[in-house]
């Protein structure tokens, strides 16, 4: 797996795409090489000089890019590659999503997201989150839609959010989940976590040949990728284990991070450097939702993998489920 996480955010800085390697330069600096083979990952925050063929090579390449905005407010965006050739996949999966399928599917989405949270309340002693999440669990397959599924979806993530906010409010004033923009360090970290596991999912999604704006889980919405939302959810607890172990191990303090009530929460400039740093060694080891470690890249492709094989098999002209 290539490790190596780019991160840029320096407004001064230029970014160009020389041979195999993406050229650095700064204002009295000598300009920095980075091997396009090595990178595993790219940030880029706020607006740096960022040539076109740069951005167009990391999408080729499928190397997870993601565009921040400077402050809090904002979405991120993802830097992916053409949707290819495979369109007997992708009609695969549309006539899943209208058809009888979809509620199954979104069920397994769901319970392995709560399974995944469950572990991480053992992990922690957080017994009442337990059996919430488990009681939530337990009434999946009475679910008749998606809708309920999502309720369900959320008791259960409910159930987590008071647990760590008992845990973090006392020094880093969390109170459960906000976002757009995040008001206090866990939720600044959440998002951040949260988009660059999404900027990896995406990628793991082109690659099996799917669609990432049709979900199963959640709707449809314009310029939302949904199918990438639905894959990562039993992801998501790995992202707050890793920001639960960087707050309470000392890794982050409240001065790397800078609030305002207009602007919201965000990493200061010394928060990225320790973040990233943590990260790129994180996404190596991620907890395996089903039990052990494993890379974050290769755990988001075993998800894209499942749906494409639950999809399957269909004809390879059509789409069409074939029944043997």
């Amino acid at each position: 797996m290539k490790e190596l996480v780019l991160v840029i955010d320096r407004r001064d800085v230029s970014i160009s795409l020389e041979g195999g390697t993406i050229c650095v330069r700064r204002p009295n600096h000598p300009p920095e090489f980075v091997p396009l083979g090595l990178l595993g990952l790219v940030v880029i925050h706020g607006n740096p000089m960022v040539g076109s063929s740069v951005l167009r090579t990391l999408g080729e390449l499928a190397i997870p890019t993601v565009l921040l905005p400077t402050k809090g407010r904002g979405t991120g965006a993802w830097i992916s590659p053409a949707l290819g050739t495979s369109i007997a996949v992708r009609v695969a999966q549309h006539r899943a999503a209208r058809g009888e399928r979809r509620l199954a599917i979104a069920r397994g989405m769901v319970w392995e997201k709560l399974a995944a949270y469950r572990a991480l309340a053992q992990k922690h002693g957080f017994e009442e989150a337990v059996a919430r999440i488990e009681a939530a669990m337990d009434r999946l397959d009475d679910a008749q839609d998606a809708i309920t599924l999502q309720g369900l979806e959320g008791t259960g993530a409910s159930a987590w959010w008071s647990a760590l906010a008992e845990r973090l409010r006392a020094q880093w004033g969390f109170y459960g989940r906000n976002r757009r923009p995040p008001r206090d360090p866990v939720n600044a970290l959440l998002s951040l976590g949260y988009t660059l596991v999404a900027a990896e999912m995406e990628m793991a999604i082109h690659a099996y040949g799917l669609d990432p704006a049709l979900g199963f889980l959640h709707e449809v919405v314009p310029g939302r990728h949904t199918l990438v939302l639905d894959l990562m959810e039993p992801l998501r607890a790995g992202v707050d284990a890793f920001v639960l172990q960087s707050l309470e191990g000392g890794l982050l303090e409240p001065a790397d991070f800078r609030c305002s009530r207009r602007d919201g929460c965000r990493l200061a400039e010394s928060g990225k450097r320790i973040f990233y740093q943590a990260w790129a060694g994180a996404r190596v080891l991620w907890p395996d939702p089903r039990g052990g470690m494993m890379g974050l890249p290769d755990a988001c492709r075993r998800q894209a993998r499942w749906l494409r094989d639950i999809l399957g098999p269909y004809d390879p002209q059509t789409g069409e489920a074939v029944h043997g």
